[in-house]
């Protein structure tokens, strides 16, 4: 694994994944600045906080999810070399956990730097103009803490995603379903039902009924390890020739 995971580090160096890493939190960044200096912030700092994790859950985590997703997929189908690596030594199933394991690492980053962003866009704001400067504490902890739970919580988006990446040769296809599920996502936020669906299991992190948060981290943490222990078997399974 180490050797596997090691090549997945190579790889990324001749990709766009800085880039795509890059965005999300610059985004939130300048978002949030805008915001806090056209006098529309909630002017406190944990309600700051909450209000820029809601848009990272709602729309660039899922969207990170699909382009980071798709990336890792497109280095081996791009080329076409999913036999060559295949018919090494090293089992298949370590080849597409390395790809899952990489996946969760850089989605663990990019939330690192959402956290980063949350509070350099206050401070940043508070210093262009003292009169919108964000009151009370800081919340460091509470950010670090809900990030997390939204991580946790995307483990079955994420899933979804790279199954549908590594299984099809085409890019289109698994962004169209990233795309696609963000948009549903939108519809189907007032919905009974939409607790369960995976691209609504992170947002759901900020529900004001502690039950409705509680059950969406069990269902996309516990059923996100499934479904990617399932994918892990079922693609190591499958004839690539």
């Amino acid at each position: 694994m180490i050797r596997v995971m090691r090549a997945e580090t190579l790889k990324l160096r001749r990709s766009l994944v800085a880039f795509v890493l890059g965005v999300p939190p610059v985004m939130t960044f300048i978002l949030t600045v805008l915001v806090q200096l056209s006098g529309e912030s909630p002017g406190i700092w944990q309600f700051q906080m909450m209000a820029t994790a809601g848009i990272w859950a709602y729309f660039l985590l899922p969207m990170t999810a699909t382009g980071l997703t798709a990336l890792l997929a497109q280095m081996e189908h791009g080329p076409g070399t999913w036999s060559q690596i295949l018919a090494t030594p090293t089992p298949k199933w370590q080849v597409f956990t390395g790809k899952i394991v990489m996946a969760l690492a850089l989605m663990a980053l990019v939330s690192a730097l959402i956290w980063v962003s949350i509070f350099a866009s206050g401070y940043v704001g508070g210093w262009i103009n003292p009169e919108e400067a964000l009151a009370g504490t800081p919340p460091w902890w509470d950010a670090a803490k809900l990030l997390a739970k939204m991580f946790l919580a995307s483990a079955l988006l994420i899933a979804v995603q790279i199954g549908v990446a590594l299984r099809f040769n085409s890019f289109a296809l698994p962004v169209s379903v990233g795309i696609g599920g963000t948009f549903v996502a939108v519809a189907a936020t007032s919905s009974k039902y939409g607790i369960y669906f995976p691209w609504l299991l992170p947002i759901n992190m900020l529900a004001s009924e502690a039950s409705r948060a509680e059950f969406a981290l069990m269902l996309g943490g516990l059923g996100g390890a499934a479904l990617l222990a399932a994918i892990v078997i079922w693609l190591s399974r499958r004839d690539w020739h």
